[in-house]
């Protein structure tokens, strides 16, 4: 893998790249050191977890994202309707919007499929997530877990 700064194959992109070996020790340390958010967790409107949301850093207006299967999705959630739309083929890296505001963060991106995803994270590190597509649409809730330090 080709290493590029402020993409999801930048070494400092924990998760792509070390959650293979299971080093929780880079998570941790990126956690007291992290200048924004890396991670959101998604999940279904009845609080399911879905999906993981990786954002490439360093910390810019545009970003890239890409989901991951949460570890603890039930096969009945990846076969729902939001799973198939947050899972529609495999794995692709999104160019997203990061904005930070005065209440909180939103982010930002279209999938492959057409599908308009929009997150916003409070101030308490949770927040929601939205796809929709014309007249159709899907929600849940979203949580940073290792926060948005400013």
């Amino acid at each position: 893998m080709q290493q590029s700064k402020g993409r999801i194959d930048d070494p400092a992109f924990f998760f792509v790249n070390h959650s293979i070996g299971g080093h929780v020790e880079i998570a941790e340390h990126l956690h007291g050191t992290a200048a924004a958010m890396n991670m959101i967790v998604l999940m279904t409107a009845a609080g399911a977890p879905l999906a993981m949301l990786g954002l490439s850093t360093p910390d810019l207006p545009q970003r890239n994202c890409i989901f991951m299967i949460h570890p603890q999705v039930t096969s009945a959630v990846f076969e729902s309707k939001e799973g198939k739309i947050v899972f529609p083929d495999r794995p692709t890296e999104y160019p997203c919007s990061y904005a930070r505001k005065k209440g909180g963060t939103d982010i930002a991106f279209t999938n492959q499929n057409g599908w308009r995803f929009e997150v916003r994270i409070g101030r308490g590190d949770e927040g929601s997530w939205r796809a929709s597509l014309a007249d159709d649409a899907v929600s849940g809730r979203a949580f940073s877990p290792l926060g948005d330090r400013k």
